[in-house]
C-alpha cells in the first residue's frame, strides 16, 4: 500500500510499504477515504511533536520514526473479522482514532480519553489515517449514515471542541466568548451554537477565518477591540461578561482575555494546547467565583453525540474546509503551506479513492 510517512522534521515521503494483516475477530481493516492535516500532526513535522511515541508504546508496540501521520479521517470497510456484526464491507465510517486499554481505572469508568496507555492511530500506532489501509478495532467503526465522507474526515476535531464546550457547561441562551478561529474555535463556536448559546463572540485577527466565522453565525469582537476585549464584551453584556469563554488560541494574550472576560460565577473552558506554563489571575478566579475546566480529546458520549448533530444538520462541518489535496501533494500543498501563517482553516487529504458520498 502507499502511505505518507514522517521520518524526521520537514520529512515526509510517500512511499510504497506493506499493508495491514488480516484482521482478527473483532478487528477491521478499513481504506482511508478523506484525512485531515491536525496541529498536532503539523507540530510533529516542525519537530516540536510531544505527542508520537519515542519508545515502544504499552498498548500498541509501536516506536518512534518513521510514522504513517492521520488521526482525522474517514473511510471505506474493506474487511471485517468474524464477530463484527454492526458494520459490512463497503460501509463508510467515521474512525474513532483513540485505542484504550479497557482496563485501568479511567476505562473501567468510561473515560477512555484519559486511559493511562491510551494510544491515538496516526501518532502511536503502526497505522494512520495517511495510510491506504489502516487496521482498526471494531470500537473505532463509527457508520456515517448519511454523513457525507467529507464531513466525516472532520468529525474528530468536531468531537474535541464538542467535548470542550460540553465540559464547560455551554447552555441554552449562554453567552459566550471563545478566543481564535482556528479548526478547534470555529468548531467550538458551531458547537456552542448547536447547545443552544444565545451570543457566540468570536476574536480572530485573519481576516478570511473572520469571515467564516461570520458567515457561519458567529458574532465577531471587533479589531479594534484587540487591546481591550473585556472592556468591548462588558459592553455587549450590559456590563456583566459572558457567561462562559474558551481559550481556543494557545497563547498567553487569549487566556488572559478569557479569564478577564467572564462574568462573577461563569466558567473558563481550555480546550488549547500551551506550549508551557502560563500565569493565571487567581484572586480573580477566587473573587469571582470562576470555573476553570482543561479538555483533552473527547468522552466516547461526545464523540457519538457529534456524529447525531451533524447527522441534524446542525454541526455543518464541511463548511471549514478550505482545501482538498491529493496524497502526492500531502507535503507541497498541505503540511508545507500549515507550518507558516495560513488562510487555509482544514486542510483535507483524498487517500483510498473515491467515497459513495463524495
Amino acid at each position: 500500500m502507499r502511505a505518507a510517512r514522517l521520518y524526521g522534521p520537514a520529512d515526509i515521503r510517500v512511499e510504497e510499504i506493506p499493508g495491514p494483516p488480516e484482521p482478527g475477530p473483532r478487528q477491521a481493516v478499513v481504506t482511508p477515504l478523506w484525512s485531515g492535516i491536525c496541529g498536532t500532526d503539523i507540530k510533529e513535522y516542525t519537530g516540536h511533536g510531544g505527542s508520537a511515541e519515542s519508545t515502544a508504546h504499552p498498548l500498541t508496540g509501536y516506536t518512534g520514526l518513521p510514522l504513517i501521520l492521520g488521526h482525522e479521517f474517514s473511510a471505506r470497510v474493506d474487511e471485517v473479522g468474524s464477530e463484527i456484526t454492526d458494520v459490512k464491507v463497503g460501509d463508510e465510517v467515521a474512525v474513532y482514532p483513540l485505542l484504550h486499554c479497557g482496563a485501568c481505572p479511567a476505562c473501567l469508568r468510561g473515560e477512555y480519553q484519559i486511559c493511562r496507555i491510551k494510544a491515538w492511530n496516526g501518532l502511536s500506532s503502526p497505522w494512520g489515517g495517511f495510510g491506504e489501509k489502516v487496521l482498526v478495532e471494531h470500537y473505532q467503526l463509527s457508520p456515517l449514515n448519511g454523513i457525507s465522507a467529507v464531513a466525516g474526515a472532520v468529525i474528530e476535531p468536531a468531537a474535541v471542541a464538542l467535548n470542550a464546550v460540553q465540559r464547560v457547561g455551554v447552555g441554552p441562551g449562554d453567552s459566550v466568548f471563545i478566543a481564535g478561529a482556528g479548526a478547534i474555535g470555529v468548531l467550538c463556536m458551531l458547537a456552542a451554537k448547536a447547545s443552544g448559546a444565545a451570543h457566540v463572540y468570536v476574536f480572530e485577527l485573519n481576516p478570511k477565518r473572520a469571515a467564516l466565522v461570520e458567515r457561519l453565525g458567529g458574532e465577531l469582537v471587533p479589531d479594534a477591540a484587540k487591546d481591550d476585549i473585556p472592556g468591548y464584551l462588558m459592553q455587549q453584556t450590559d456590563g456583566l461578561g459572558v457567561d462562559i469563554a474558551i481559550d481556543a488560541a494557545g497563547k498567553p494574550a487569549a487566556n488572559e482575555a478569557v479569564v478577564a472576560s467572564v462574568r462573577p460565577g461563569g466558567a473558563i473552558g481550555i480546550p488549547s494546547v500551551h506550549p508551557g506554563p502560563i500565569t493565571f489571575d487567581v484572586r480573580r478566579l477566587t473573587r469571582n467565583d470562576l470555573t476553570v475546566v482543561g479538555s483533552v480529546g473527547y468522552t466516547r458520549r461526545a464523540w457519538d453525540k457529534t456524529l447525531e448533530l451533524t447527522r441534524a444538520g446542525l454541526l455543518p462541518l464541511e463548511s471549514i474546509v478550505t482545501a482538498k489535496i491529493e496524497l502526492d501533494e500531502i507535503t507541497a500543498k498541505g503540511f508545507d503551506v500549515l507550518t507558516v501563517p495560513s488562510d487555509e482553516l482544514k486542510i483535507l487529504v483524498r487517500v483510498g479513492g473515491e467515497a459513495v458520498t463524495a
